[in-house]
């Protein structure tokens, strides 16, 4: 992978959960990981990865992700992975995706409250 370029105004949030015992990810890292760029101030995703074990399902999840805004787009995000994202890991995937939106909020209260 090449090293990007942040923006300042980025950060860099991590979801996690943990995928069924029966899924290739469990045996191979145990736990299913979203890592999220975000604009600090808009909340919009600038970059998703996730430790999927095919590149498919990586590259989907990213292109459905990118542009849309957190918390904001929380609900049509979990929408779209319900009904396009059939895979073990769509479980997990969207925990990770509501644990990335909730370090988000976190990250931001801490900021407003000079923490």
């Amino acid at each position: 992978m090449e090293p990007a370029e942040f923006s300042a105004r980025s950060i860099l949030v991590v979801g996690q959960a943990r995928p069924a015992k029966e899924d290739a990810i469990s045996l191979t890292h145990g736990e299913f990981y979203l890592a999220l760029e975000l604009d600090r101030d808009s909340g919009r995703i600038r970059e998703a990865e996730c430790n999927t074990i095919l590149n498919l399902p990586r590259a989907f999840v990213r292109q459905l992700l990118v542009g849309h805004f957190l918390p904001r787009d929380l609900p049509f995000l979990e929408k779209e992975l319900r009904s396009r994202y059939f895979a073990l890991t769509q479980r997990p995937l969207i925990a990770c995706l509501r644990d990335a939106s909730n370090r988000y909020e976190e990250a931001l209260r801490r900021q407003e409250s000079g923490k």
